[in-house]
């Protein structure tokens, strides 16, 4: 006798048969865990049923077009990445890997992998967020806002990781998908699961995924612009006058995965198909998009499109236009069939093995035209912008270089703005906070007289009259010269209060928040021994104070046996975009105004 909806309810479940739900590691967001009604995806999946009505791959493929529901991202998206990597895996088999049972094996292997490459704590704190060939510009676009803004420490700690294990454990140098693809992955799935993904998309050494050398990726381009002239050849013509089918002119596509053209929920379709396609999504999605824009902007391309970025921005545009509808575009031009009537006019995308021998030619034509591609850019100093006050303590570029290498990856490549000068603005607190009062994190120097040493802080909130406290754990003291070193806060478990110590007697030295101390006399940063200042300034900033400072190491910042000294010339810099030239951080000096 056949067993009812609500009969299969009161089945005993194995805990071990469900699926794993999303979760959002990158920026730390709640994800919807609701299941849509009637979408064919199971409202209770368990290993029995399948996270949905699919049987096979390709009806999962059709159900993956439609979109995957958030709460089963996780599940999803590794179940079709290992099915895409081993197509000769039973589907059952497959769909282990997004149920509970792998989630030991999993975490286990991920947990010896980051034990190899991060001994010591320290270690993660040089580590850097590898770019594998996207470009410096491209990567700080991902950290600051590409992915649902700036991204979190949290975020970019898991973000780290994950790349440096796709480094030194899987062994890729160069892969230009790779940011992207990891921040996607982690934005639904923990840091385990995102790395034993990645290390499925590259099983058997195949480009099915991802371009894993220069020489893959410059078969990728060439592919990309063989289709372009074969399905679209009008569309071809114009974007290979313009440069926009060159290996630079396609990075939007084939380095960044559409991040930058379409909406963030549009590129998340995407993902899902994708993850069970693999680089024939990106083909078929990437041509029929530029086909279909260049319709709409028209004769306009020609006449406007001097280069591949100006024709890349029209392509946004119309994307996040009422006139582009995704569901649409996918279901009639992305994946519609010539069979039906007045709603294509183009011959039938090619089929996953024509495109697969079009790749494999490809590789050997790239094998000759590798110099083609742009080579990894090494980290630069903070650039400058010029104005009318004179920069003097942050003029050289070594110095630049080393205040790079401190900052937070999502400020390592922009440019210092002079916003305060003594020399220039007058010596008073109350000058001081109005030329900051524009900027959230700035960078403050200062000339020690008599020492020959610049010493100065970085600040994570903007100066203001606070004497109660302000700021967070990513503030940080450091000295230029002489020996260059970054004092970062690190709390301190032996000064936490335990359970039975006297309320009144808690200090709160220890607390994060109250690393900027600033009022009508004075400014500092850091609490020092005795209730001192890590570094503090004077009201009118002719003299300063230093001691060791709880939290940040307990190091003398200047010398030692340094504690007063006199200031010399003060500067105070916010920083700047290089993509656009805009403010990193910019408060509304509005706010409240307008309200």
């Amino acid at each position: 006798m056949d067993s009812s909806p609500q009969d299969v309810d009161l089945e005993e479940i194995n805990p071990l048969d469900l699926f794993c739900s999303s979760i959002d590691t990158l920026q730390g967001t709640s994800i919807d865990q609701t299941i849509p009604p009637n979408s064919g995806w199971a409202a209770r999946p368990t290993l029995s049923s399948g996270v949905g009505r699919g049987q096979d791959r390709e009806e999962m493929q059709i159900m993956c077009r439609r979109g995957i529901p958030p709460s089963l991202r996780c599940a999803a998206w590794i179940i079709n990445v290992v099915g895409g990597a081993n197509p000769n895996m039973d589907m059952s088999d497959c769909n282990d890997f997004g149920t509970f049972r792998k989630v030991r094996v999993i975490d286990h292997g991920w947990d010896l992998t980051l034990k190899s490459l991060f001994p010591d704590e320290s270690d993660l704190e040089r580590a850097d967020v590898l770019d594998f060939g996207v470009g410096h510009d491209h990567l700080m676009n991902i950290l600051l806002h590409d992915h649902g803004g700036v991204i979190p420490d949290k975020g970019i700690q898991a973000l780290t990781k994950v790349l440096h294990a796709a480094r030194d454990s899987l062994g890729l140098e160069y892969c230009p998908l790779l940011p992207d693809v990891t921040c996607l992955l982690l934005s639904f799935m923990p840091e385990s699961y995102c790395y034993a993904t990645i290390r499925q998309m590259i099983a058997n050494d195949c480009s099915f995924y991802l371009a894993l050398s220069r020489v893959q990726y410059l078969g990728w381009c060439k592919t990309f612009s063989d289709l372009m002239h074969r399905c679209f050849p009008q569309t071809a013509t114009v974007m290979e006058q313009i440069g926009a089918l060159q290996p630079t002119g396609l990075e939007p596509i084939l380095k960044r995965f559409f991040v930058p053209l379409l909406k963030r929920k549009d590129v998340l379709r995407i993902m899902d198909i994708f993850s069970g396609e693999g680089a024939h999504a990106i083909f078929r999605i990437g041509t029929t998009l530029c086909c279909l824009a260049h319709a709409h902007l028209g004769e306009s391309v020609r006449q406007h499109c001097e280069s591949p970025a100006v024709f890349w921005e029209g392509v946004r545009r119309f994307s996040h236009s009422k006139h582009f509808q995704f569901d649409v575009f996918l279901e009639h031009q992305a994946y519609g069939t010539t069979t039906r009537l007045r709603v294509l006019t183009r011959p039938l995308f090619p089929r996953l093995d024509f495109v697969r021998r079009l790749l494999s030619e490809n590789e050997i034509w790239a094998e000759e035209h590798i110099t083609s591609i742009p080579i990894h850019e090494d980290k630069k100093p903070l650039g400058l912008v010029e104005g009318k006050v004179p920069m003097v303590l942050a003029k050289n570029s070594a110095d630049r270089l080393r205040l790079a290498q401190w900052l937070p990856p999502a400020l390592q490549s922009t440019k210092l703005d002079l916003i305060y000068s003594s020399n220039h603005h007058g010596r008073s607190v109350e000058m001081f906070y109005n030329r900051c009062a524009a900027a959230i994190h700035t960078i403050t120097m200062l000339e020690v007289l008599g020492r020959d040493a610049v010493i100065g802080m970085y600040a994570t909130q903007t100066w203001h009259n606070n004497p109660k406290g302000y700021g967070d754990g990513e503030c940080f003291l450091f000295r230029l010269k002489p020996n260059p070193e970054c004092f970062r806060y690190k709390v301190q478990a032996s000064h936490l209060p335990s359970f039975d110590e006297d309320e009144a007697n808690i200090t709160g030295v220890d607390d994060a928040g109250q690393l900027m101390i600033s009022g009508n006399s004075f400014i500092s940063m850091g609490v020092g021994e005795g209730g001192a200042s890590g570094l503090r300034m004077n009201e009118d900033l002719t003299r300063g104070s230093t001691s060791k400072s709880i939290g940040f190491g307990g190091d003398e910042l200047i010398a030692p046996g340094v504690e007063a000294f006199e200031i010399g010339l003060v500067e105070v810099y916010r920083f700047i975009r290089e993509v656009d030239g805009r403010p990193v951080d910019k408060v509304d000096v509005w706010k409240g105004v307008f309200d």
